[in-house]
């Protein structure tokens, strides 16, 4: 009986302790596919061009006049509304800006790590563009 009793109590560790793992790895998972850090990382094009495209939309649809008083004169428009929908199109371009700014240090990294001598050709190209423009 006493060999029997050990047989079943090791049986029961043995499952405990792969019920232990099997749960550390579903939580692994829930964590993984909840994740929007590695949601982005895997699909970081997908998820910039989305950004672009919608902050160009939402550019053209509330419009950036080149006269930032402009907007306020609209007819049909309150002024408080057209402060807000200014603001909200600066921070849509701001973000636009940051991401395109994102996306090209990612691209050039990506290029620089896989053709030998791009970073620099390019940084050569980069300081030729700045002293013809300053």
């Amino acid at each position: 009986m006493d060999e029997e009793t050990n047989r079943i109590k090791q049986h029961i560790d043995t499952e405990r302790s792969e019920l232990g793992r099997n749960l550390d790895e579903i939580e692994s998972r829930v964590k993984s596919a909840t994740s929007v850090r590695a949601h982005f990382d895997k699909h970081t094009g997908w998820i910039l061009g989305a950004a672009v495209a919608g902050g160009v939309l939402l550019s053209l649809a509330f419009g950036r006049s080149s006269d930032s008083g402009s907007n306020a004169n609209t007819p049909g428009r309150p002024r408080y509304l057209a402060t807000h929908l200014r603001r909200v199109s600066n921070t849509v371009d701001d973000i636009v800006d940051g991401l395109v700014g994102v996306a090209s240090q990612k691209l050039q990294s990506f290029v620089a790590d896989a053709v030998p001598g791009f970073r620099e050709q390019y940084d050569q190209a980069e300081r030729q563009r700045s002293s013809t423009v300053h």
